[in-house]
């Protein structure tokens, strides 16, 4: 293979590589809908309005949760990328090195990409 093949060849996969993790980064401030899934059940099953505000976010009850209304809040702290990969929701600086995601004790995450937040 030549020089010129390998360089484009690096090339295409530094760019597919750089696209890709651009997909996982905090999206700018503003309001979204995202789909609430739950853990336990290993599906979605609501749509929630999630707000954030650089690295803050709020996320508020799906309609048919049971205990809270539609709309009330649900869910807030800190977004913090996790040594996972996963976009974490904490609410202390010890949650940083929580090796639990999901789950009981665990922590809600969020998927970006695929507009979902996550929680048991």
């Amino acid at each position: 293979m030549s020089t010129k093949a390998v360089t484009t060849l690096l090339s295409y996969f530094l760019s597919f590589a750089l696209i890709g993790n651009s997909n996982t980064q905090i999206p700018k401030s503003g309001t979204y809908t995202y789909k609430y899934c739950d853990e336990e059940y290993s599906r979605c099953i609501g749509n929630c309005k999630i707000n954030i505000q650089g690295n803050k976010i709020w996320i508020y009850a799906p309609a048919n949760l049971s205990g809270i209304k539609e709309g009330e809040l649900f869910e807030s702290g800190t977004l913090f990328k996790h040594a996972s990969g996963k976009w974490v929701i904490i609410h202390s600086e010890e949650e940083k090195t929580s090796k639990s995601l999901g789950g009981g004790e665990g922590l809600p995450w969020i998927d970006f990409k695929r507009k979902q937040f996550w929680t048991f």
